[in-house]
């Protein structure tokens, strides 16, 4: 620039280089102003970078705890899960066991039941048999023992019958008897007895 302006012509007309140089100091004007612009447009976005990185590694920090614990969270649920069919499939086959236990005591009571009901029917038909075997041979001695108890009832009725007709006919012979003793009786007189007449001394006793 120092030649440039050494070599300028004397006078007030323009130098023809004078446009394209202020031209060319605005362009590098221009140009320092757009590289300091991206400079610091460079250095913010250095700036935000890093901070996009850390918060990248931020989240993919926190993404791999979250996949961690829901990792952990899975395994244990299947774990539970396992568990709790396990549990269930035991549970179902002791139900399977005992349900088949109790079916069979169950049939078990039933034959003994219907064991002993035939068994209890057989004798009580039985023991209804004897009965009326017994109940038939109780009437046929009840009724010969009222026969026998008719012939000797009728046979006592008689022997009684016969006893009192004896009885009235004795009776009648002793009314008569005691009739014929009243008369006599009547008839008879203290005087004419022999121990009256001792007793009263009119007479003596005869020896002979």
């Amino acid at each position: 620039m120092a030649m440039y302006n050494n070599s300028v012509h004397h006078g007030n007309e323009p130098h023809p280089f004078d446009s394209p140089y202020e031209v060319m100091k605005g362009l590098k004007r221009d140009f320092n102003e757009l590289r300091a612009a991206f400079q610091a447009e460079q250095q913010q976005r250095a700036v935000e970078v890093q901070q996009l990185r850390q918060e990248v590694q931020v989240l993919k920090d926190q993404l791999q705890k979250e996949s961690h614990e829901r990792k952990t969270i899975c395994h244990q649920t299947v774990q539970d899960l396992t568990q709790v069919r396990s549990d269930q499939i035991k549970s179902l086959e002791e139900m399977k066991v005992s349900f088949a236990s109790s079916l069979h005591q169950l049939n078990q009571l039933l034959q003994d039941e219907m064991r002993d009901r035939r068994a209890e029917g057989s004798l009580r038909d039985t023991r209804e048999s004897t009965e009326k075997s017994e109940r038939q041979s109780e009437n046929a001695a009840m009724k010969d023992d009222i026969g026998k108890h008719k012939q000797v009832f009728f046979g006592a009725r008689d022997d009684i019958y016969q006893k009192i007709s004896n009885i009235t006919h004795d009776v009648e012979m002793i009314v008569t008897a005691l009739t014929k003793v009243s008369v006599a009786k009547g008839q008879l007189d203290k005087t004419s007895l022999h121990c009256w007449k001792y007793f009263s001394g009119q007479g003596a006793l005869s020896t002979s």
